[in-house]
């Protein structure tokens, strides 16, 4: 029998929404409730957009072949079915901005009616529904809808700054973790690779610097993102590979001069990456799998077969400073604002 403790505490996680399975917490949950009205422990956001994590867009945007119609068509049958933005092919989704319309008697520190705020929790785990797809770019994983949402009292928002632009500010909640994580595990001095230079590669590369660190190495398929992130100095090595052949993406980075890594930080959205960022580490350094295309049987394996001491870390898109990092980051670093807005 739960006690009125565990029901409480069931209501803030946002349990008491879960349609299917009976027991599940709302990310793991195959649909959740999405209807209104708002209940005690949450509250409630007209939703105006949504940032699709970089996974689950390329997967959305490829099986629609990039059709834009095709792509909202999507979007919209997922809301629909689970009554969340989780894409059951990648296990991901990412998060939403919208203007907060009412609040639940309980909820404990709430943001006020009226304010604009970002859903930093992941949309996996967001009860939603959607009245429409207003607009997709299949080249911008932000997405215009009309919706609502639903906030549970332990799931992290935070306030739209006003003096960034709003399309950065979005990005950068998205993956504000890269940074702040990145930002810890460095060792002054310390040689870092990162593996995917979107907004979360170009977010770690500069929290790298600002923490001390020694040699920066980014490596991508897209040459044209690398070329960026070389010109605007957030790397010291640029290397154009294709981190699903690993010895290859191996040669390349050695032969461009990038030395193992004591910290590589994988933030790609392609899968099979796992063997080539445990080769492209030390075997005392850390690997950071900040990255929802990740395998971790794959990586566990990897790192067996090749006798790899390297420490593997699983990268919460959650950290207690809820993006603060990342947006003063940004505000200071004119190449990374550069770098945001040029993506």
């Amino acid at each position: 029998m739960k006690t009125s403790h565990t029901l409480g505490y069931a209501q803030q996680l946002g349990a008491g929404r879960v349609l299917a399975p009976p027991g599940a917490l709302p990310q793991p949950a195959d649909r959740l409730d999405a209807c209104g009205p708002v209940r005690p422990y949450e509250f409630e956001v007209d939703v105006e957009r949504l940032c699709l994590d970089s996974t689950s867009f390329r997967n959305i945007r490829e099986r629609s072949d990039a059709d834009p119609a095709r792509m909202a068509a999507r979007i919209f049958e997922v809301v629909e079915q689970r009554g969340k933005m989780h894409n059951p092919e990648t296990d991901s989704g990412g998060v939403a901005l919208g203007t907060v319309t009412e609040v639940g008697e309980r909820y404990g520190d709430p943001p006020a009616p009226g304010d604009r705020i970002v859903t930093l929790a992941s949309l996996t785990l967001t009860p939603l529904r959607l009245e429409e797809v207003v607009r997709v770019d299949p080249a911008d994983p932000q997405v215009e809808v009309r919706g609502t949402a639903y906030v549970a009292d332990r799931s992290a928002w935070g306030p739209v700054p006003d003096d960034l632009p709003l399309a950065t500010a979005l990005a950068v909640y998205d993956v504000y973790g890269a940074g702040s994580l990145t930002k810890e595990l460095i060792h002054e001095g310390g040689a870092v690779c990162v593996l995917g230079a979107g907004h979360a590669g170009k977010l770690a590369l500069a929290a790298a610097k600002d923490a001390g660190a020694g040699t920066l190495v980014a490596v991508d398929v897209d040459g044209a993102a690398i070329e960026l992130v070389e010109r605007l100095g957030l790397c010291d090595v640029g290397v154009t590979a294709d981190l699903r052949d690993p010895l290859a993406a191996l040669e390349a980075v050695r032969g461009a001069g990038g030395p193992p890594a004591d910290l590589t930080v994988v933030v790609v959205n392609a899968t099979h990456c796992e063997p080539t960022a445990i080769l492209l580490t030390a075997d005392t350094g850390t690997v950071l799998f900040f990255s929802m295309a990740t395998n971790f049987s794959t990586a566990a394996l990897s790192a067996d077969g090749m006798s790899s001491g390297a420490r593997m870390l699983v990268g919460s898109g959650y950290t207690p400073d809820v993006g603060a990092y990342a947006l003063d980051l940004v505000r200071r670093t004119p190449a990374l604002r550069e770098a945001l807005a040029t993506a």
